[in-house]
């Protein structure tokens, strides 16, 4: 049963549940309430036993992957930081010394958790050679996404606009990117098709979105492929682009001035469209506020792009509710690994401001969230997003 906050993590107990005494001689019976057996170092709900105390799934998982990896933490303040379901991502030291406090044992660490998940069967595989689901035991989950993404980057290659350029600007002295043109409504048409292909592909790897009937699978896929499409284009567009310009994954631009990469001839035909250059500037000005502007600050690097694609697949916020409902528990096993894993990755690259960096890269989710409704707004009135005009495919998941 989900929480109504909408957070994976946070589920009401079945357990939890209230109990008749069966003795006769009670004229009015009592309440008893059952209390669910917690983890004894944050909290959470028990999980397992297997390493010698009760522990939920996310301290499971973060002592077996200390202990294999050998890490070496410590702690920023007193080392007596608090520890509970809320902050046991603050600080590694102390909850890995409370792991061993409540009687978690490393010798208790099995082979095959030293050798890896276990191998793949033809089963689970999707369909394709290269779609195989993750598993939310792997020691190296956001890893293996940053890996996907990489190889779903690649397939944008063949599409980059190298040729017909309307406007050319230099990003920098490297000369990284020389070239560009204004974006067209093909371009938009095809990135759209490309980028529905590429968050199915995502979805498919994760368990719980396998499972979902297809209708399911829509709902979600309709709000969710324009926010992959914004954390592609908005990590691309960081990295590569002058401020003010927002690219797309082909290499095409969009400008907030409407007329900036038009030819003399498109702009005397086109200076009549003064309202729809003026929803045009406020559009491109919201996607660079929203996404890009906030990549560019925090330099987010492609883990963190593919911790936000998931968690966002995990916690979708699309009008159906209860989408995965039947799979609570494994979905708060993946919420769980990908949030642990996003707190490891930024601590280790940023030290003493890893937990803040932590709270702002979890904030892009919403920010994100308002450019998806961005995009919704300007497809009823930009000439770029002709849906009547578009791939079918595109039109059967963002129209219905």
């Amino acid at each position: 049963i989900m929480s109504p906050f909408g957070n994976p993590s946070q589920m009401v107990n079945p357990e939890d549940v209230l109990i008749l005494p069966t003795s006769s001689s009670s004229t009015s019976p009592s309440i008893q309430k059952v209390s669910p057996e917690v983890c004894e170092v944050c909290g959470d709900r028990v999980n397992s036993r297997r390493y010698g105390a009760s522990a939920c799934l996310g301290c499971t998982v973060f002592f077996r992957r200390a202990i294999v990896n050998k890490m070496q933490y410590r702690c920023l303040r007193d080392q007596n930081c608090l520890i509970s379901h809320t902050y046991r991502c603050a600080c590694r030291y102390c909850r890995f010394q409370k792991c061993l406090r409540v009687g978690m044992r490393p010798e208790a660490i099995q082979r095959r958790d030293l050798v890896g998940p276990r191998k793949v069967s033809r089963e689970e595989k999707s369909g394709s050679p290269d779609l195989i689901i993750i598993d939310d035991q792997s020691d190296n989950f956001l890893q293996e996404w940053a890996n996907f993404q990489r190889q779903q980057n690649s397939e944008h290659l063949p599409y980059f606009a190298e040729h017909h350029i309307d406007v050319a600007f230099h990003k920098d002295q490297s000369n990284f990117v020389k070239f560009r043109r204004r974006a067209r409504a093909p371009d938009v048409n095809v990135m759209l098709k490309l980028c529905l292909k590429q968050a199915a592909e995502w979805g498919n790897r994760l368990k719980p979105f396998k499972k979902l009937p297809m209708e399911s699978k829509k709902s979600i896929l309709a709000e969710y492929c324009l926010a992959f499409l914004l954390i592609d284009q908005g990590f691309k567009t960081a990295k590569e682009a002058d401020l003010g310009i927002w690219l797309l994954q082909n290499g095409s631009f969009m400008h907030p001035d409407y007329f900036f990469g038009l030819s003399a001839n498109n702009i005397s035909v086109a200076e009549n469209m003064r309202v729809k250059t003026q929803l045009h500037h406020n559009f491109v000005t919201e996607l660079l506020h929203c996404v890009s502007n906030p990549f560019r600050k925090l330099e987010i690097d492609e883990i963190e792009c593919a911790a936000l694609k998931t968690i966002l697949l995990l916690s979708p916020s699309c009008s159906k509710r209860a989408i995965y409902a039947g799979q609570e528990g494994i979905l708060a096993g993946f919420y769980a690994k990908c949030m642990e894993e996003l707190m490891d990755h930024v601590i280790s690259k940023y030290q003493d401001k890893g937990a803040e960096r932590f709270g702002e890269i979890i904030l892009l989710i919403g920010s994100i969230r308002c450019g998806v409704k961005t995009i919704y707004n300007q497809t009823r009135v930009s000439d770029l997003f002709n849906f009547m005009k578009f791939d079918d495919s595109v039109k059967d998941i963002l129209l219905t």
